[in-house]
């Protein structure tokens, strides 16, 4: 008679399914670094996860607008760190760093040396590592030539995608790690809970696809990231109290640069703030040409002569009216051009005034803001006509002194800014609270008398 009922499985069988369940692995898809995405998209991954992971991972893009996925095979954090450090020499840009890392980690044969690493048993994966950094200075252009991180850190990214590449610069630094360890065995020891330095290091840091902990991250980051002047950023997302993510970090001496990992229990990816993904814009460095800035006198008249008419560029901080300097290219228009970033053609003297602290008008200059060195004013020299009768064109009314012989001769006098007349204790000043604007009356300004033609009075 049977039962239906299968007998209970032997104890060997037991220990052999527990076996194939402790080495099962679970296939793992997708690239290996991915691309980079924005932070938000982890809030979405946990709009319905537990309360404690909705608080923090809304509160994380408030800090962190970027991140990027590796692949949860095993090797995730090993290569979070390698690819980031990559991508830091990539953002620095220099060259010169780029070559000294090499010597750096090149100059730690000793250390594998005095851990039981000799040269040929490594060397292939180091030359891996090696090699990417030697392509990496390679592709880093000047910083005058646009922006120095686009095409490199393109390059880093498909390295790190490659199966072979990065398994050979994962191992190297597994090796590594496990000589800093090895050879300092007194910083580290107090952490591993009474287990054996090497016996350590043979089981959780040396075996591929063995996920890093904490010990061995804080060995990587004393043996490559601390001393090429990077720091390290670690928020931990988990279920400990609290509305945001705790926060470990690793500081360098003389920071350059940080790298930042987010750590989901078993898995480790790459972290960005806005100001490590902004791509600065690198333009070349120039010196601002001078600003000329010419009055515009008649075309017909010489108004180095008569210069006493311009009493209109008074009212200009800093201006001082200089003699000796030759006539402005006029074109068709017969006017010289306001603002000219040439200097007038064969120009003989310049003279160079500070401008004074108080309020000068309103700059005709849109923003951005320019350097702009500050120049004397020249008053262009014309030929004087001939005939005083012509008939004069232009933006300013013709003024009765240029008629006067006793103006029109002699040697040009020289003017500066009166300092009272452009200070806000001057009632004419806008900035003056008795302010009283200067009225201009023809009456006043101007008396006729009899056989004598005009005068100007009080003279």
């Amino acid at each position: 008679m049977t039962t239906g009922y299968a007998p209970p499985p032997s104890e060997e069988e037991l220990a052999y399914l527990q076996k194939l369940s402790n080495e099962y692995e679970p296939e793992v898809t997708g690239p290996l670094v991915g691309e980079l995405q924005p932070s938000t998209n982890i809030t979405t991954e946990y709009a319905r996860a537990d309360p404690v992971y909705i608080k923090k991972t809304e509160a994380l893009p408030h800090k962190y607008s970027n991140y990027r996925a590796c692949r949860g095979d095993g090797n995730c954090g090993w290569r979070a760190i390698a690819f980031a450090y990559f991508e830091a020499l990539a953002r620095n840009g220099d060259k010169t760093k780029v070559h000294a890392e090499v010597t750096r980690l090149k100059s730690f044969q000793n250390i594998l040396d005095a851990a039981g690493f000799p040269s040929e048993v490594c060397e292939d994966f180091a030359e891996e590592l090696y090699d990417l950094l030697r392509k990496t200075a390679v592709a880093i252009p000047p910083p005058d030539n646009g922006n120095p991180a686009t095409d490199v850190k393109a390059l880093v990214f498909e390295a790190f995608n490659d199966e072979s590449t990065q398994a050979g610069i994962i191992t190297f630094l597994r090796i590594l790690t496990s000589a800093w360890i090895k050879t300092h065995i007194d910083n580290y020891s107090p952490f591993l809970m009474g287990e054996d330095v090497f016996t350590y290091c043979g089981r959780a840091i040396e075996p591929f696809r063995h996920e890093i902990e904490n010990v061995g991250i804080n060995a990587l980051f004393e043996v490559l990231l601390k001393p090429a002047g990077f720091s390290l950023e670690i928020p931990y997302l988990d279920r400990t109290p609290g509305d945001e993510v705790n926060m470990y970090t690793f500081n360098a001496e003389y920071p350059i640069t940080t790298i930042r990992l987010l750590y989901r229990p078993g898995h480790y990816d790459i972290l960005y703030k806005i100001e490590d993904v902004q791509q600065p814009v690198h333009t070349p460095h120039s010196i601002s040409a001078p600003v000329y800035i010419g009055s515009f006198p008649h075309h017909t008249q010489d108004h180095t002569n008569g210069a006493r008419g311009l009493d209109y560029l008074h009212m200009i901080p800093g201006v001082t009216l200089v003699d000796d300097i030759s006539p402005y290219s006029y074109g068709d228009s017969g006017f010289p051009s306001p603002i000219s970033t040439h200097p007038p053609a064969m120009q003989q003297s310049l003279s160079v005034h500070p401008i004074p602290a108080h309020p000068a008008p309103a700059s005709a200059y849109a923003p951005p803001p320019l350097q702009i060195p500050t120049h004397s004013l020249g008053v262009a020299r014309l030929p004087i006509q001939a005939s005083q009768s012509q008939a004069r064109t232009g933006p300013f009314r013709p003024s009765i002194w240029e008629l006067e012989p006793s103006v029109a001769s002699g040697p040009p006098p020289q003017f500066t800014t009166s300092i009272f007349r452009n200070s806000h204790y001057n009632t004419a000043h806008f900035l003056n609270p008795d302010f009283e604007p200067e009225q201009w009356s023809p009456d006043a300004e101007y008396v006729t008398s009899n056989n004598s033609g005009r005068r100007r009075n009080g003279h």
